[in-house]
């Protein structure tokens, strides 16, 4: 079975401390794996990590069988989507030109998957609202719509 995911002793330290410390998992192809644990546990840094915003201290990992230091690896993260902590959302911009914003960042033909999309999670009856005027929770659907745009595989 194909991989996505696979660290190997991968670690990321913060001064003497380790937010990772030899962290070792494959994700296969297909599979749901959610990150469960306390404050300061390292999930978000193991995210950060993965996605290229935060380099390892230690160990490697390779997205679709390309090494974190090969060059290529970056046409592999093209194929993920996350939200990590955060949302980063226009908050001028309505929902809709926050998918579309998304959609020409990633070189995507066209906006015709951006209707259902705000229907996937909950937002389709307030496409044309400017984000700034969402709750928390709405902003974190729409930071989850625009992981998503694009069909990531991961």
């Amino acid at each position: 079975m194909e991989n996505v995911l696979v660290t190997s002793a991968l670690c990321k330290r913060y001064g003497r401390a380790y937010a990772l410390k030899d962290v070792t998992m494959s994700v296969p192809k297909g599979a749901i794996y959610g990150f469960v644990g306390r404050n300061g546990a390292g999930k978000t840094t193991l995210i950060r990590v993965v996605c290229g915003l935060q380099k390892p201290s230690g160990g490697t990992y390779s997205l679709y069988g390309v090494e974190n230091d090969d060059r290529a690896i970056a046409s592999s993260r093209r194929r993920m989507g996350a939200v990590v902590e955060t949302p980063s959302l226009y908050l001028n911009m309505s929902a809709e030109d926050n998918l579309k914003q998304q959609a020409l960042m990633l070189g995507l033909p066209s906006y015709d998957a951006i209707p259902g999309l705000l229907d996937l999670v909950g937002l389709g009856h307030v496409g044309r609202k400017k984000v700034k005027n969402f709750s928390l929770g709405m902003k974190q659907r729409l930071g989850i719509a625009v992981a998503l745009t694009g069909n990531p595989d991961f």
